[in-house]
This record gives C-alpha cells, sequence and structure tokens, in this order.
C-alpha cells in the first residue's frame, strides 16, 4: 500500500510538492517526509493525492494513522482474509478498524473459488447429503441465486456471509 502525500499550503499555492510512502511508515520515516516536502510550521497541512493499493479506496483526507493500522493488519492476513477485509470497506462501508474488528469476530462464513450463483450453488449443494440418482436433477445456479438473494454477495472469487 502506497500513498502519495502532497503539501497543501504549496498546492494552494500552485506547486505540487509531494513523495510517495510505502505503508506501514515509522513515525520517524514520516518526519523525514515531511521534512522533505516542507511540511512544518509554516505548512501544517498535507493530503493524499494518489495510491497504489488494492481494491480499497483511499480518501485525500484519511488518517495516516488509520491507514498505518490497515496497511499493519494486511501485512499478516491470508489472501483469503485480504479478499474479505476488502469487502467489508468496500460493501459494507465500514471505517478500517471497524472492518479489521468484523474480520477478527469471524462472524461470517465463506466459500472461495467462487465466480458466480452456479458454483455457489454447486458447493452449498455439496453440504447437503443428495443421493447420486438425483444429482443431474438439481438447479444449482437457482441455489445460488437464493442464496445471494438472501445474504450471500459474491466478491473477488469468495462468496461471503455475515452470520
Amino acid at each position: 500500500m502506497e500513498i502519495y502525500l502532497t503539501n497543501l499550503g504549496k498546492y494552494n499555492e500552485g506547486h505540487l510538492v509531494g513523495e510517495w510512502v510505502h505503508l506501514p511508515v515509522s513515525d520517524d520515516d514520516l518526519r523525514a517526509v515531511f521534512d522533505r516536502i516542507g511540511i512544518n510550521k509554516e505548512y501544517e497541512e498535507f493530503f493524499i493525492t494518489d495510491y497504489e493499493c488494492d481494491s480499497i479506496s483511499i480518501d485525500e483526507f484519511d488518517s495516516i494513522e488509520q491507514l498505518n493500522f490497515l496497511a499493519e493488519k494486511m501485512e499478516n492476513l491470508s489472501e483469503t482474509e485480504q479478499t474479505i477485509l476488502r469487502y467489508f470497506l468496500n460493501y459494507e462501508s465500514l471505517g478500517f478498524r471497524e472492518a479489521v474488528e468484523e474480520l477478527e469476530k469471524e462472524n461470517y462464513f465463506y466459500y472461495t473459488d467462487i465466480d458466480n450463483e452456479l458454483d455457489l450453488g454447486m458447493v452449498i449443494a455439496e453440504d447437503w447429503t443428495i443421493p447420486e440418482y438425483l444429482a443431474n436433477y438439481i438447479d444449482y445456479e437457482a441455489i445460488g441465486r437464493d442464496f445471494t438473494c438472501s445474504g450471500w454477495f459474491l466478491f473477488e472469487g469468495i462468496a461471503i456471509c455475515r452470520g
């Protein structure tokens, strides 16, 4: 996760003064960035003008402390957990800390490698005991569609349901 920090005062004066910062960033490294872009008593404000991040929207005035928190958490998560966290951030409109808390509560169900309602229906039906002679009569896509209509969400190859 990287953000481009820009000196707001210089920007308002018509000068783009900023620097890319890799997150998480230590307090010492952040102070060094602030020194290089001129954040001081005269120019106290900064904002984020660009970012590089997997599917997480970052606002221009997001807190660096919050972004650091999220970046530190993301480093220790599996790919599946990162996807579920992105889902909480992007589709449940949770803040960074709230999304991490939801992830840590593990109050959700999920299946991986799900690209559509048919995949979801087939995985869910696998959990049921269905006689083999009836398997050809089951509309797996309809099962998946019913589950997506009742609270399951398909996101980046994962089917997620909040418990």
